[in-house]
C-alpha cells in the first residue's frame, strides 16, 4: 500500500476523547462556611461555589429566617413551576410573592462577592457574621443567631435518625 493506504490503517486506532460529566456531588453545593457580610451587604462566596454562579444567581427569602441562593438554571426551573400556579388560588399568590417579590438577581463581583438586597438582609437578620450552608441544588445564607438555633436542631442525633426514616433516606 502507498501512503494513502497506510493512513486508512490508522482509522479506529485514535483515542476517543470522552466527555467528562462531573459526578453529582461535584455539581452540588456542599458544606458550611463562615464569612462576614460587610456594611454594604456584600457577602464573599466560597471559591468552590463561584463557578456555578458565574452566569448569575438569584437570592430569595428562605423558610426559616434565612436566604436561599439559586443558580440561574435552578431558579428558572423553580420560576416555571411557580408560573404554572393558578392566580385565583390565594396560596399560589403567596408563593409567587415570596418567590418573586422577595427575591433579587445577584452577580459575583471581581472579589467573588454578591450584594444582598437590604430587605433580605433585614428579613434574615444578617448583620456581620454570616453562615453559608450547602443544601444540594442551592445554598442557604444565615445570620449568626439564626444558624446557632438551627445547629441545635440538626445536631440532634435522634431527631436526624427519625427525619431520615420519615423521608426514606437510607442508603441500603
Amino acid at each position: 500500500m502507498g501512503a494513502r493506504g497506510e493512513l486508512w490503517g490508522n482509522v479506529g486506532r485514535r483515542s476517543i476523547r470522552r466527555l467528562r460529566i462531573k459526578p453529582t456531588s461535584e455539581r452540588m453545593f456542599l458544606g458550611q462556611y463562615k464569612y462576614t457580610t460587610d456594611s454594604k451587604g456584600r457577602l464573599t462566596i466560597p471559591v468552590r461555589f463561584r463557578a456555578a454562579l458565574a452566569s448569575g444567581a438569584f437570592v430569595t427569602q428562605g423558610f426559616e429566617r434565612n436566604l436561599m441562593v439559586y443558580t440561574s438554571d435552578s431558579y428558572d426551573r423553580l420560576a416555571k413551576k411557580a408560573a404554572a400556579l393558578s392566580a385565583t388560588d390565594p396560596g399560589a399568590r403567596e408563593v409567587k410573592r415570596v418567590l418573586f417579590g422577595r427575591a433579587g438577581e445577584v452577580t459575583l463581583d471581581s472579589s467573588g462577592r454578591i450584594l444582598l438586597p437590604d430587605f433580605l438582609l433585614e428579613y434574615a437578620e444578617i448583620d456581620g457574621e454570616t453562615y453559608i450552608v450547602g443544601v444540594g441544588e442551592s445554598f442557604e445564607v444565615w445570620g449568626a443567631d439564626g444558624w446557632a438555633k438551627k445547629e441545635e436542631s440538626i445536631g440532634d442525633s435522634e431527631g436526624n435518625a427519625q427525619r431520615f426514616a420519615d423521608y426514606d433516606l437510607s442508603t441500603g
